[in-house]
C-alpha cells in the first residue's frame, strides 16, 4: 500500500488536484437545484461588504457608506469584491473559485506531508481532497477556504525556516501571517506560540547567536505588523483605536458567557445569546447618555465589560468546562452536520438543545436525528473517533522523528482549540485539518506496515541540494 503510493512528486500532485477538483465539482452539481445553500448568516455581511467596495470604493455597508465598518477584516469582502466585480456579480463564481482555491490547498497539504514523510505526500493530499470539512466551506460564502490556503502558506514556511533559516523566509513568513490576519484575525496571537519556538530552534537547535535568532524572529514580527499597521491606522483614524476589529464585545458577550452559562445553568446556547442581548439593550439604554455606541469600539469596551462582569460571577469549573468542552467539540464534531445543510437534509441543531453538561445534550440532539441521517451521523463520529487515536499514535511517530516538525504540530493544535474556546464545531477545526490529515497518514501507514508486514515506517523528509537532511 505505501509503496504503490511513491509515485513522482509531479504525477502525485495532479492526481491530488483532480481529484479534489472532481469531488468538489461532484457536490457543487448536487447544490445546484437548491436555492441560497451558499449562504450563511454572516454570508450576507459579507457580500453587503463586498458590494459598498464596488459601488462606493469604501469599508463600508452600501445603505450607509458614510460609515467606515470596523467589525471586520477587510481581507474576504475585498476578495469578494474582486470575484464579483470580474465575473459580473456572479455567486456561483465566487464558490467556483473558492473550490479551486480549496483543491490548491489539498496540494500544498500534498507538499507538507512529502516534506514530512518521503513519498507519503499522496497519501496526505488524498485524505484533503476527500475532507469533508474542507469541501463543505468550500461551498460557502464564507472565509474559511481563503483562510486556510493562507494559513497553509504560513505552515510550508514555517517548515522551509526550520528546514533553512534564510532571512528571506524570515520575512515572507511574517507577511504571510499578516496577510492571513486580514483575513481572520484568530492568526494574530499565533505569535506568542510560533516566535518563542523558532528563537528556541534556532538558538539551542542550530547553536545560533542569541542576537542572530532574535534578529530573524523580530524580522518575522516587524513584517507581520507592517501588513497590519495600515488597517489599525485607518481604525485609528476613523475610531480612535489602534485595532484589527471591534469585534471583541460581541465575541464575549453572544457566545463565551452564553456557552459558560449552558455549563452552569444548563440554558441552551440560542436561549442564552437572547438573555445577554436583552441585558445589554437594557444596559446600554442606561448608558447611553456617556458612552458613544456610534463608535464600535466603545460598544465593544463596553460589551467586554458587561461580559467580564457576568464570567466572574460564574464558578470558574463552569468557565473550565466551557473551554474543555467547546475544544472536544471542535475535535468531535461531525462535519456531516454542515454538509446537511448544504444538501438541504432537515435536522435539528445542537445550540438549541438543552442539557447541563456537552453529554447530555449530545446525547438528546442523537436521540433526535431521524432516519438514514442519523446513521450517517453516528458513523462519522465513529470514523472522527477512529482517526483521532490514530492522528495521536501519529504525533508520537512524528515526535519521535522529527521533534521540531512534532512540536510545531502540536502548538498549532493546541493554539486553535484554545483560541476557538468554547466556541467548537467542524467550522473552526479547519485550519487544523492540515496537521490532522498529516498525522493520519503518518499513523495509518505505520499501522499498516506493522500488521501486513512487520516493519515500522520510516519517517524520512526531503533533502535540500547539499544532500543534507531537509529537517532536523
Amino acid at each position: 500500500m505505501v509503496g504503490s503510493l511513491t509515485s513522482g512528486p509531479r504525477h502525485g500532485l495532479w492526481v491530488v488536484l483532480l481529484v479534489s477538483l472532481f469531488v468538489r465539482g461532484m457536490v457543487l452539481v448536487s447544490t445546484m437545484e437548491f436555492q441560497d445553500v451558499h449562504l450563511q448568516p454572516d454570508s450576507r455581511m459579507y457580500l453587503s461588504l463586498a458590494e459598498g467596495i464596488i459601488r462606493y470604493g469604501s469599508f463600508s455597508y452600501p445603505t450607509t457608506p458614510e460609515i467606515p465598518d470596523a467589525e471586520r477584516m477587510p481581507g474576504y469582502p475585498l476578495f469578494l469584491a474582486g470575484v464579483l466585480s470580474l465575473f459580473g456579480g456572479s455567486l456561483l463564481s465566487v464558490v467556483v473559485i473558492q473550490i479551486l482555491i480549496d483543491s490548491l490547498s489539498c496540494v500544498l497539504i500534498y507538499r507538507l506531508g512529502e516534506t514530512l514523510w518521503k513519498g507519503g505526500g499522496l497519501i496526505c493530499g488524498l485524505l484533503a481532497g476527500v475532507n469533508i470539512g474542507m469541501m463543505t466551506y468550500s461551498h460557502f460564502v464564507l472565509s474559511d477556504s481563503l483562510f486556510l490556503l493562507l494559513f497553509l502558506v504560513v505552515l510550508t514556511l514555517v517548515l522551509e525556516f526550520l528546514r533553512k533559516p534564510r532571512w528571506l523566509t524570515s520575512a515572507m513568513l511574517g507577511t504571510g501571517i499578516g496577510v492571513a490576519t486580514l483575513i481572520r484575525p484568530v492568526m494574530v496571537y499565533f505569535p506568542l506560540v510560533l516566535i518563542p519556538f523558532l528563537f528556541l530552534y534556532l538558538t539551542f537547535n542550530l547553536n545560533v547567536s542569541w542576537g542572530i535568532g532574535a534578529g530573524k524572529v523580530a524580522l518575522c514580527l516587524v513584517l507581520m505588523f507592517g501588513v497590519l499597521l495600515p488597517w489599525m491606522a485607518r481604525n485609528h483614524v476613523h475610531y480612535g483605536r489602534y485595532r484589527l476589529t471591534a469585534q471583541a464585545g460581541e465575541h464575549l458577550l453572544q457566545y463565551i458567557v452564553p456557552f459558560t452559562w449552558q455549563y452552569s445553568k444548563g440554558i441552551p446556547f440560542i436561549e442564552g445569546m437572547k438573555r445577554a442581548n436583552l441585558a445589554f439593550d437594557k444596559e446600554a439604554q442606561a448608558a447611553a447618555s456617556h458612552v458613544d455606541f456610534s463608535n464600535p469600539f466603545e460598544k465593544s469596551d463596553f460589551q467586554v465589560k458587561m461580559a467580564l462582569g457576568y464570567l466572574k460571577e460564574e464558578p470558574k469549573s463552569a468557565i473550565i468546562k466551557a473551554w474543555l468542552f467547546g475544544m472536544t467539540k471542535n475535535l468531535f464534531a461531525p462535519a456531516i452536520i454542515d454538509l446537511s445543510y448544504l444538501l438541504k437534509i432537515e435536522r435539528p441543531h445542537f445550540f438549541y438543545t438543552g442539557g447541563k453538561t456537552l453529554y447530555e445534550r449530545g446525547i438528546t440532539f442523537l436521540r433526535s436525528l431521524k432516519g438514514w441521517f442519523g446513521f450517517a451521523v453516528l458513523a462519522n463520529m465513529t470514523v472522527l473517533l477512529l482517526a483521532r487515536l490514530i492522528q495521536v499514535w501519529g504525533l508520537i511517530l512524528l515526535m519521535k522523528a522529527k521533534i521540531w516538525e512534532g512540536t510545531l504540530f502540536f502548538l498549532t493544535i493546541a493554539y486553535f482549540l484554545l483560541v476557538s474556546g468554547p466556541v467548537g464545531y467542524a467550522k473552526y477545526r479547519l485550519p487544523l485539518e492540515p496537521v490532522l490529515i498529516i498525522l493520519l497518514s503518518i499513523g495509518m501507514a505505520d499501522l499498516y506496515l506493522r500488521l501486513f508486514q512487520n516493519r515500522r515506517l520510516e519517517l524520512t523528509g526531503e533533502r535540500d541540494s547539499s544532500g543534507a537532511p531537509a529537517t532536523r
